[in-house]
């Protein structure tokens, strides 16, 4: 079964926003308080954070952005 061209769309800004989210958070994390116990614990609630704010974030900037692109390279 493959998806449509919007269902690989969704699922690819929906990877993105996971994979983005969880290196800015580690990064940031590792940054600010460093490799002390309670890391993954503190890296984890940044995590959920930044996951809850690029979602939403993804979605509304990633349309017009695509736009704006495709109008640089036609």
């Amino acid at each position: 079964m493959k998806l449509t061209r919007p269902q690989a769309n969704l699922l690819f800004v929906f990877c993105m926003v996971v994979v983005m989210s969880a290196v800015m958070s580690f990064a940031m994390t590792l940054l600010n308080s460093g490799l002390r116990d309670g890391f993954i614990s503190r890296w984890l609630s940044a995590w959920a954070l930044a996951f809850v704010v690029a979602l939403p974030t993804a979605f509304l900037v990633v349309p017009p952005i695509r736009r704006f692109t495709d109008s640089l390279s036609r």
